[in-house]
């Protein structure tokens, strides 16, 4: 019998000057060429430490750009990670104005459209943020998707916290307003920058998407709504079924920035780091380094550099002063 595959994708769509929205953390809009470049860079520690710890996964690039259209140090990395590069558009974006910010959100539902043509039953997926670097081999993480169908990463935000405009009283407003019934538990929210899932269960949310993305979109402007993509997963996690935090034992969403910081000692035992923060910082630094070794050759020294330049589990002086250079240095950019 043919053993199952084991995916790993990320994703990236560059929105144009009608379309843009903002990017907190990139600092910019979906059209910046500044914010382009983030994007690209990123990729590179990204694929590479991906690649690393799981040499037999199937590692997956989504895109709205040709292959031609990317800059050539990704295509050097593509080929040398053994990623495939699939250009996909989106055909799963809000009407213009729906929110301020991460309109291009949308588009993982486009990749697992994709992904339930191309995936056999027993196959499972990783969708992951490109600000993520992967510590260790995920072979637990796939083996826990295969028996459990799914691994979802819980936030675990209270009752009345605002999560980009809906609160998760709000979201269980609309479950009920969409399918005519209470769900079996208290609503959480799931962060979107991990999603694992089962083949079978990549068949349930497409299936049943397009009913909540139309009720959704139908929802009067002065009501509350879905804003994202995590929102809009957290619900149909409910309709299908599939709840859990067992995610959460393989991520977290690690905010090392000055003016809040989460991080924890033993964060940095995690497979999967999520660092929102790092993009123009530590994984900057990841990047450069990348650049010149192209592999990670010794696995102590690059947790211990990766750790030094991201701040887990905590935020050196060095990287304090060198964050706060790169800041002075693009606000006096001509």
């Amino acid at each position: 019998m043919k053993p199952f595959k084991n995916y790993i994708a990320t994703w990236f769509y560059r929105e144009s000057h009608e379309e843009a929205s903002y990017y907190p953390q990139a600092g910019g809009r979906g059209d910046s060429a500044l914010l382009h470049s983030v994007y690209m860079q990123i990729q590179v520690p990204f694929f590479t430490t991906f690649r690393h710890y799981n040499p037999e996964a199937e590692l997956l690039f989504f895109t709205n750009l040709e292959a031609g259209q990317l800059p050539p140090f990704l295509t050097e990395l593509f080929q040398r990670t053994r990623t495939e590069v699939v250009t996909l558009p989106y055909r799963n974006r809000p009407p213009k104005g729906w929110y301020k910010a991460w309109m291009n959100q949308f588009y993982v539902y486009d990749v697992m459209q994709a992904m339930e043509r191309r995936m056999q039953p027993d196959d499972t997926l990783l969708i992951c943020d490109a600000d993520c670097l992967c510590l260790e081999s995920l072979d637990n993480l796939f083996q826990t998707v295969h028996t459990h169908g799914s691994a979802l990463y819980d936030m675990n935000y209270p009752k009345g916290y605002l999560i980009n405009g809906t609160t998760l009283e709000e979201m269980e407003t609309i479950y009920i307003s969409c399918y005519g019934e209470k769900p079996s538990r208290p609503i959480c929210y799931y962060g979107g920058e991990f999603i694992a899932l089962r083949a079978d269960l990549i068949t349930g949310v497409t299936r049943e998407f397009p009913l909540l993305w139309q009720h959704n979109f139908n929802l009067p402007p002065d009501v509350p709504r879905l804003h994202e993509e995590a929102h809009m997963f957290s619900l149909l996690a409910e309709r299908l079924r599939f709840r859990n935090n067992l995610g959460n034992q393989f991520t977290k969403r690690m905010w090392t920035g000055k003016a809040y910081n989460n991080v924890c000692p033993g964060d940095e035992n995690l497979p999967i780091w999520h660092l929102p923060s790092e993009k123009k910082f530590g994984l900057h630094e990841l990047y450069l380094l990348f650049m010149r070794d192209k592999t990670i050759r010794d696995e102590k020294d690059f947790r211990r550099k990766a750790g030094k330049y991201c701040g887990v589990p905590r935020t050196c002086l060095q990287k304090k002063a060198k964050d706060m250079l790169s800041v002075l240095k693009t606000k006096i950019k001509p």
